[in-house]
This record gives C-alpha cells, structure tokens and sequence, in this order.
C-alpha cells in the first residue's frame, strides 16, 4: 500500500553530464510533525538512485539518474533554509575554485558541517563519496555533485614555494 507524503516543490535548474541545463522542480517532503523540513542537499543525498523532478508547464514527471547530475541550481526566490541547514552544529566555509567534468568553472565558498575542529576542506570532499555538497557563488548557491568535480583549487598553501629552493630535489637536497 502506498502512503502518500505531503511534498513541497523547489523551483531550480539541473545541470546533468549529457544535457546542458533545464529547469524544473524539486519534491521536498514536509514534516508532519513540524519539527523540520527537509532540504535539498539532504534529498540530493538520499540513497536512491533516482530524483523526480517536475519539468514544464504542465510538470511532467521525469526521474534523472542522480550519479549524472552534475549540480543543481536553485531559484534566486528559494530559501536557504530549503536548499541547506546550517542549525546549531559546527559548519565553516572555505574559498575554492571547482572545475568540473563539463569544463564549467565555478567558485566561491564550499559550506562543511565539521566532524571534529581540525577538519580540512580535504578530508570533507574525501569523505563526499558521490553525494553532493553546497557551494556558495556570488551569484547563486549550488549543489555540487562530489563525482562531477575535475578538480578543486584552495586558497590554502603548503607554506613553502616549489621555486624557493628550500627541499629541492634538484639540488641535491631533500
């Protein structure tokens, strides 16, 4: 028997590996108790394989295989509070610069929930496996997807310049 769950639905636009970008819409459940809804990113890392989406005026359904998306989009109208939780649990943000499998270059701030005080912008996309995770553009929010990214350029340094000389291999020295 089915049991029907009220939805609300997000306008966005989904960027998949085989289709430059469409709109569409997004079902989030609601929380019959009131205690909290769900959010984007929480949907987006659910462990289905598949997110239906309403696409079009008359919403027709289509379920997009979730390890194609690349990332989603919300609408400029959509609350942030619909697209990620930031609650009472530690969080930071750290500056990068993405480039993604499609060639799009994104950047801006990637937002962690923290494990522990010490964690690493490193060890979060470690353990992002194929889930998605909020990047925050001067333009708009998005939800990237881990198995989607090239590679991920930090604001961070190892401290030594590579020309300075200092543990050069060519020299001789280690």
């Amino acid at each position: 028997m089915d049991h029907y769950i009220p939805k609300r639905r997000i306008p966005m636009t989904l960027w998949t590996s085989e289709r430059q970008s469409f709109a569409c819409q997004m079902f989030l459940d609601l929380d019959a108790t009131g205690h909290g809804h769900q959010t984007m990113v929480e949907k987006l890392n659910e462990s289905t394989r598949f997110l239906p989406v309403a696409v079009g005026p008359e919403g027709r359904i289509h379920l997009i295989q979730k390890s194609r998306i690349l990332r989603v989009t919300p609408a400029r109208g959509a609350l942030t509070s619909d697209v990620f939780a930031r609650g009472f649990d530690p969080w930071r943000e750290e500056e990068a610069e993405l480039l993604m499998s499609d060639a799009t270059g994104l950047a801006g701030r990637v937002w962690m929930p923290l494990q522990r005080e010490t964690q690493r912008l490193s060890d979060f996309m470690n353990g992002q496996g194929n889930g998605f995770f909020v990047l925050i553009t001067p333009a708009a929010v998005h939800l990237v997807n881990a198995a989607g990214l090239i590679e991920m350029k930090l604001c961070e340094s190892a401290g030594v310049s590579i020309g300075s000389g200092e543990g050069n291999f060519e020299d001789g020295v280690a």
